[in-house]
Order: C-alpha cells, then sequence, then structure tokens
C-alpha cells in the first residue's frame, strides 16, 4: 500500500514538472512574440509600484506625532519675525478636555498666576468636523524650562504650545502672567495666544466673550503692531468678529497707504453693498473707496506724495467722465469667510449681509475705476515732482502752476483764487491797469530772479493770468519779448488771458509796422504823445484785426513805445514779411516821421535805412515826406490810415472817433503856409547833413555799402556779436541770420566779394560754432542754410552786442 502511493506521487510529480516545463515555453514563446507590449507592461507596473510606496512613506510621517508636518493644502505666508517649521494639524485621538479662562478668572500654571485670563487651560479643544487640537491650548503637564526662550527664536512659524521647546512654554506662560504687553516678547508669543482668540469666537460662538476679545485684539496691536502679519490677521479678525455680533464697522478714511491683504476691506465691501442695493450706481467718494480696497490697486508715487490733490482732481474728472455716478451689476451676493490665523480652521460668517449684492463680482467696473486711477495720476507727475525737488515750495505758486487747471482754477487751491481777486482789485472798474513787471511777479508770488527774467517764468506768470482771464503785453507766448524787471507792462481784462494768433498775417504785419513806427519816433531821441497817439490810430483803423487783437496791440505799442525794441532785430524780421505787408510797414513809418513839424535828418536817414531793409527804393522816401507836408495844417488832427474801426470792451488808450478817411491830396507847391516845412532845397540838404553826421549816428545806423543785404553788426556798433570772427566772416554769418537760407551760388558770390574761398569760409565759420555752440552752423546743399536751432542764439548775441 506504501509502495503504490509511493508510486502516485512520483507520477504526481513528473506531471507537474511537465506543467511547469510547458509554462515556461509558453510564456517564453508568447515574451518573445509580444516583447513590446511586455515591456511596457513591466514598466507601468514598477511605475505604480513605486508611487504606492512614496504615499505610504508620506502619509507615515504625516501621522508620526514627532514629525509635525504641515497640511499639504495649506497656503505658507512667511512673516520675517519667526522661521517657518510647521503647522500642527488637528487630531481625532485627542481628548477635548480643555476650559476657558475668562478674563476676569485667576489660575496658576507652572507657579505662575495668571489673572487676566482668555485662554484655554488643558489638553484639547474639540473642532467643529469632529477632530481636536492641542495647538493653542496651555497643558500644565507639560514641562517647561529655564532659562526661558524670550525672543521666541526656537519657535516655529505656526507655533504649537504641545510642541514648542519647555524653554519657550516657560516664556509662554511669563508672558501671560506678565500682563501680555511687554513688547521685549517675540510676536510668535501673541500668535499663540492669538489663536486661542480666535477659537472661542467663531468655534465656540461665545457672543459675550466678543467686547472683551475685541478690547485685548486691538490692545496688543498697540503694542505689537509693528509686525505686519499681526496687523493683517488682526484687522481681519476684528471685522469678521464684529460682523458676527451686529456691530457696524467703522468705514475707513481713503488714504494712500495699500492695506496688505488679498481682499477688499470689509467695511468697504458692505458699505457698496448698501450702496448698490439702494442703486445701481456708485458716486465719486464712494468710488475711490472701491478702488483703493482692491487687493491689486497699489498708488504710484504721484497720487500717495500728493494723495490731496489726487482727491481732488479724482472728484473732478470722475463727476466729468461719469455724471451719473458709475453703474455696477454685481453677479452674486456677499459671502464671507473667517480662515483662522492658526490654520486650523475656516468657517463662514453669517449675518444680513449675504443679501447685500457684492461689489467684487463687478469686475467690469473696477476695471474702469483703475484706469481712472492711472489717468489722475499721470496728471500730476508734473506737481509731483517739484514737490520731491523742492518740498518746502509745495504751497508757492510756482508749484500750484505745475498742477492739472482743473485745480489751478477750484477755489478751494487758495493761491490762484486770491491772485485774481488781487488783480481784479489793481485793475479796478475800468478793467485795465500798467505797472512793472517786478511789481507783477510779486503779486503773483512768483520769486524775483537775481539776472534777467527767463521765458520759462515769462510763461508761467502769463499762464498764471490766463487761469484769472488776464491779458498781458508784452507776452512772448504771441510773438513779443520777455519783459524784465524794470519794464513796463499792460494788463487788461480778457477770457482764457486773451490768446491770438500772431502768426496771422494781419496781426503780425500790424505788429511789425508797431516796431517800426515806435522806432520812428524815437530817432530824433523826442518821442512825444502825439507820435504814439498816430501809432494806436493805425492799429485801431485795421479792419483786419478782432477786438482782443487790437487790444494787445496797443499794450504793446504803449510798453515799446517806453522802451524801444532792439533796432537790428526788428530790422532783421522785415525781410520775412510780403510785398504787401512791406508797403504798410513803410506808410506807419512814414506816418510817424511826416507828422512831426520838423523832419531831422537822422529820421531821413532812417527812413531810408528801412526802405532798403524793406526792399523798397530810397527815393521814395523824400516823395512821400514831400507828400505828408503837403497834407499838413495848422488845424489838422491825427490823419487815419483807414476807417477806424471801433470794438466794444478795449479802452486802451481813449481816443476820438475818426469819423472817414481823408481825400488823397493833390500835390502842391514846395512851400506850405503855416505848418510844416518841407522843400526840395532843403531836403536835398538833408541828404548832405545825413552823410556829415554819419559817424555820429554809428549806434543807431551805418553808411551803407552798394549791396542790398544789412551791414555788419560789428562795424555798426565798434564791438562784433560774433566774437572769434572777423568781419568778413561776420557778415557772412549775419546775412544767413537774417535770410536763414540762400541759394548756393548766392552765398559763393558773396564769400568772393569779401576775398573769402566759400568753402573755406564755411569751414571756418562752422569751426567758430563748435566752438561756441558745441555744432556746426551752416548746413551745404543745394542751398546754404543756418541751423534752425541756433538762429535765435545768434540774434541774441547781437542783441546783447548793442
Amino acid at each position: 500500500m506504501a509502495k503504490k502511493d509511493s508510486s502516485s506521487l512520483g507520477c504526481g510529480v513528473l506531471v507537474l514538472v511537465g506543467l511547469v516545463i510547458w509554462a515556461i515555453s509558453a510564456a517564453y514563446e508568447f515574451v518573445t512574440t509580444h516583447a513590446s507590449a511586455v515591456v511596457g507592461f513591466a514598466a507601468i507596473a514598477g511605475g505604480v509600484l513605486v508611487i504606492a510606496m512614496a504615499v505610504r512613506k508620506w502619509r507615515g510621517g504625516q501621522t508620526d506625532p514627532a514629525a509635525r508636518a504641515l497640511q499639504p493644502t495649506m497656503t505658507v505666508e512667511i512673516r520675517p519675525e519667526i522661521r517657518i517649521e510647521g503647522l500642527r494639524p488637528g487630531s481625532s485621538s485627542l481628548r477635548p478636555d480643555a476650559r476657558w479662562i475668562g478674563a476676569g478668572d485667576t489660575t496658576e500654571v507652572r507657579g505662575a498666576k495668571i489673572r487676566a485670563g482668555l485662554f484655554y487651560l488643558g489638553s484639547a479643544v474639540a473642532l467643529r468636523d469632529g477632530r481636536s487640537t492641542d495647538q493653542y491650548v496651555v497643558n500644565p503637564k507639560l514641562p517647561v524650562a529655564a532659562p526661558p526662550d524670550v525672543s521666541g527664536s526656537s519657535m516655529p512659524y505656526w507655533p504649537s504650545y504641545a510642541d514648542i521647546p519647555p524653554r519657550a512654554r516657560r516664556a509662554y506662560i511669563d508672558w501671560l502672567a506678565g500682563g501680555r504687553r511687554d513688547p521685549t516678547y517675540g510676536v510668535g508669543y501673541v500668535f499663540l495666544f492669538f489663536y486661542g482668540l480666535e477659537h472661542r469666537l467663531f468655534i465656540d460662538r461665545d457672543r459675550a466673550s466678543t467686547p472683551a476679545v475685541v478690547q485685548e485684539v486691538e490692545e496688543l496691536l498697540s503694542v505689537y503692531g509693528h509686525s505686519g502679519s499681526l496687523r493683517r490677521y488682526a484687522a481681519e479678525f476684528l471685522n469678521c468678529a464684529r460682523i458676527a455680533a451686529g456691530i457696524p464697522l467703522a468705514l475707513p478714511i481713503p488714504k494712500p497707504e495699500h492695506e496688505n491683504s488679498s481682499e477688499m476691506n470689509a467695511a468697504v465691501r458692505l458699505h457698496l453693498g448698501k450702496v448698490l442695493s439702494q442703486s445701481k450706481a456708485v458716486g465719486s467718494e464712494d468710488a475711490l473707496l472701491w478702488v483703493l480696497a482692491l487687493p491689486d490697486v497699489y498708488l504710484r508715487t504721484p497720487a500717495v506724495r500728493c494723495f490731496t490733490e489726487f482727491v481732488r482732481l479724482w472728484k473732478v474728472w470722475f463727476a466729468a467722465r461719469y455724471p451719473n455716478g458709475i453703474s455696477a451689476k454685481p453677479a452674486a451676493n456677499i459671502v464671507i469667510h473667517y480662515k483662522a490665523a492658526s490654520g486650523a480652521f475656516e468657517v463662514p460668517i453669517s449675518g444680513p449681509h449675504e443679501q447685500l449684492p457684492d461689489p467684487i463680482q463687478s469686475p467690469r467696473s473696477g476695471a474702469e475705476l483703475k484706469k481712472l486711477v492711472e489717468e489722475v495720476t499721470a496728471e500730476l507727475e508734473p506737481f509731483s515732482r517739484y514737490v520731491g525737488r523742492k518740498p518746502d515750495e509745495r504751497n508757492s505758486m510756482r508749484a500750484a502752476l505745475l498742477l492739472p487747471k482743473e485745480l489751478q482754477t477750484d477755489p478751494q487751491d487758495g493761491l490762484v483764487a486770491k491772485f485774481g481777486h488781487r488783480m481784479a482789485e489793481i485793475m479796478g472798474e475800468h478793467k485795465r491797469a500798467s505797472t512793472k513787471m517786478s511789481k507783477m511777479l510779486a503779486i503773483a508770488g512768483l520769486e524775483l530772479p537775481v539776472g534777467k527774467i527767463t521765458p520759462g517764468m515769462a510763461d508761467q506768470l502769463g499762464g498764471l493770468l490766463d487761469q484769472v482771464d488776464i491779458a498781458i503785453e508784452p507776452d512772448r507766448r504771441y510773438g513779443s519779448g520777455v519783459p524784465q524787471l524794470d519794464d513796463q507792462v499792460i494788463v487788461f481784462k480778457a477770457p482764457k488771458g486773451g490768446p491770438v494768433d500772431h502768426q496771422r498775417p494781419a496781426y503780425r504785419a500790424m505788429k511789425a509796422q508797431i516796431e517800426v513806427a515806435v522806432l520812428a519816433a524815437a530817432v530824433d531821441g523826442e518821442s512825444s504823445h502825439d507820435e504814439l497817439q498816430r501809432i494806436v490810430d493805425g492799429i485801431r483803423a485795421e479792419k483786419d484785426l478782432g477786438g482782443i487783437e487790437q487790444a494787445r496791440l496797443i499794450g504793446y505799442a504803449v510798453t515799446v513805445f517806453n522802451s524801444p525794441p532792439k533796432q537790428a532785430r526788428v530790422m532783421r524780421k522785415l525781410a520775412e514779411h510780403s510785398p504787401a505787408e512791406r508797403e504798410a510797414i513803410a506808410r506807419a513809418a512814414l506816418t510817424v516821421v511826416g507828422g512831426n513839424e520838423h523832419v531831422g535828418p537822422e529820421e531821413v536817414k532812417f527812413l531810408e535805412r528801412l526802405h532798403k531793409a524793406l526792399g523798397l527804393p530810397k527815393e521814395r522816401v523824400y516823395s512821400e515826406l514831400h507828400r505828408a507836408a503837403a497834407t499838413a495844417s495848422p488845424s489838422d488832427e491825427p490823419v487815419a490810415l483807414t476807417e477806424e474801426k471801433r470794438v466794444a470792451g478795449i479802452p486802451i488808450p481813449p481816443q476820438a472817433e475818426v469819423s472817414s478817411i481823408p481825400e488823397p491830396p493833390a500835390p502842391i507847391a514846395a512851400e506850405t503856409s503855416g505848418g510844416i516845412q518841407i522843400d526840395a532845397e532843403k531836403l536835398a540838404r538833408t541828404q548832405r547833413e545825413t552823410q556829415a553826421v554819419a559817424k555820429l549816428l554809428a549806434d543807431i545806423f551805418t553808411d551803407e555799402a552798394p549791396e542790398a543785404e544789412p551791414v555788419s553788426q560789428a562795424s555798426a556798433t565798434g564791438r562784433s556779436a560774433f566774437e572769434g570772427l572777423d568781419t568778413a566772416h561776420a557778415e557772412l554769418v549775419e546775412m544767413l541770420e537774417i535770410k536763414g537760407t540762400v541759394p548756393r551760388a548766392e552765398f559763393d558770390q558773396r564769400a568772393k566779394e569779401m576775398k573769402l574761398l566759400p568753402e573755406g569760409a564755411i569751414e571756418r565759420i562752422n569751426e567758430w560754432s563748435f566752438d561756441l555752440f558745441d555744432e556746426a552752423l551752416i548746413e551745404v546743399g543745394h542751398d546754404v542754410t543756418i541751423a534752425p536751432d541756433l538762429r535765435e542764439r545768434l540774434a541774441e548775441l547781437r542783441e546783447n552786442a548793442e
């Protein structure tokens, strides 16, 4: 029987071996046939196995009480006061036996009497999801050690009483016993205490403790508010605590500093919700609160530095862009959650706010407000830069003129408004006045310069006067020069400062007539009121001038009559006028000179020089003087050039009406009874006298060369305007300065007449220009052209040399 069993067992073994061999053969054949599939399956299976082992290891580390690692879903924000280690999660194995120590209770922990309370004492407290935590519970069973770690350097970022070292527990208990106001203790102990307050209000929902807890947090901020993290967490805590208790939130005052928060300020959010629940539009002040409360809005330097001006300009521009307020259509109502600073819990806050529309859910309106913030900020950049450089001049008129126009005219500004009132008093009921430029600057509150008044300062004064509807002459913005401190200026009432187009041909031509007429009146050194009156008559009679244009030209005439312009400057610009304008300029000068009782040789010389500069035959001087003499009589009044055009509201200066244009007189005898004594013999004698006195008049004119170009300033004054150049080269520069551009052939011919090689002359002049201006003066092509930016600088050199 045993032998039979042994034989059966052998057969079974043989069968099993055969099956194994067959299986191996079949497997080998399968693998060789499907090698790629087998390799892929093996790789996937291996990867799954590795991942499973890693997850198992990680979970083991998380559940290990000694590891105390961070929960993987928690976002960590670094606080610089404490190093980061970890956040203690809740546990279902802790027994929640801790009790709340009230504000008036006294207890003893590890030999220290704690009288102020407001913390949990025991092993752990329960959370709402069934877990428990010992993170912020003072466990009297845990050991403490000396010396205490007052600074809290041994504590992690999210401290837990159960995990901190014994020395840190000693310090925390001492801090509680000392009244929680000692600033020498690290802010980590404040956070550990703060975690317990969060639990009391939002997990235990102890509304009776709310007033005491809120007061405690506010007092902690007064001591430890230097911590930005504590300020941020405490602000959110206080807002949610008040909302949960039904305590109204105080609406913040707009300020440039950005709140360090990832959410909109709760008070602003609730306020806007109430506004939108009653209206679909938000006004200027609420819109400003809205945009400043957005987490991603950071004001740039101009808005921060000039926040008062920013708010004022915001209101003006907002009202212009949204006269009925900015509309908003939030897509949902307000939902508020409180996320504990401890990371232990997050809970919703219930209340009436859940019925209010949420401004955060109206992103389109928020985007429009952000755009307006940037536009207002950009407009304040000039003012901000000036205040940044000169903070002591923030309230000066110079700074005020850099503000946007809307703020310059705002009565709240004070400076511009006061200036306007002062000017109204000075001008009186006639609404015009004459004074010195220095007095105008003083009234305007602009600092008097040590030397010359710069164009920039003159423009500032002009811009200020524009704001109070006052015009000034001379005004460089409209083609005049810059009046200096002792120069006379005329001011008069004119809307927006009386702007004109000073390049308009009629205005430009009349201004040239005024300047030439004033020069003509000043030639004999005895300018009279009658001569000024004739100039004013010509302005009033010009039909192609508007009221403001006439007022400006009359004011300009009065000022230049008392302080004539540079003769060279006036003569230089005459070539720029049209033939008709040149004729009018010549007539204006002849009117002034011919109206005098006696015409001296210097006046004739002036007229000759003028006609040559205008490109008119100088022989006309004598015929026109004959004509002027023929029209004069003892009872003659000043003669109008054309029919006078009266314009209401332009009373500078008073003028008797002239009804019509006199008929042109017929030629008469050489001598007229009474009146002006001028005849052919006298005129011939005058011509001879002009040659004799030429040297005496060198400061005004010089004998002219046969060529049509004006004579060199160097020879006229005895002092070269272009120091560093000889007479020949200086005359070439003067020719180019007057004409701007001349044909190359004309330049070459002129150079050769002066015994100069054209190319060498250009090179010499450009070398001189490089030494003086750091750039070439002459540009050569088909024409010879002067650099446009240097033309005015050459003119200044000529005027300074006079």
